[in-house]
C-alpha cells in the first residue's frame, strides 16, 4: 500500500463516522503523510489527498460533511503553509 492508500484508508471511515472528536486522528493522518513525501512534493501530495477527501465528500451529508469540511481546512491551511 503506498503512502496515499495508506493515508485516505484512514480518512475514509473516519469521514464516514463524522465524529469531530477524531478529527486529531485525520490530522495524525495527514501529517505523517506529509512527513513521508519529500519536501518538494508535499504540496502537490497535500492536493491528492484534498481531492480525496472531495471525491469521498460527495457522498456524505450532515455531520460527517462537516468532518469532511474540517480536514479539507486542515490540508488547505498545510498547503499554505508550503507556499
Amino acid at each position: 500500500m503506498d503512502h496515499l492508500d495508506k493515508c485516505t484508508s484512514v480518512l475514509r471511515p473516519l469521514i464516514e463516522k463524522g465524529d469531530a472528536n477524531d478529527l486529531h486522528l485525520a490530522e495524525k493522518a495527514v501529517n505523517e503523510f506529509v512527513a513521508v513525501t519529500p519536501p518538494s512534493h508535499q504540496a502537490s501530495a497535500l492536493e491528492s489527498v484534498k481531492t480525496a477527501v472531495d471525491e469521498h465528500r460527495e457522498a456524505v451529508t450532515g455531520h460527517q460533511l462537516g468532518f469532511a469540511d474540517a480536514i479539507n481546512d486542515y490540508i488547505e491551511k498545510l498547503i499554505r503553509e508550503f507556499e
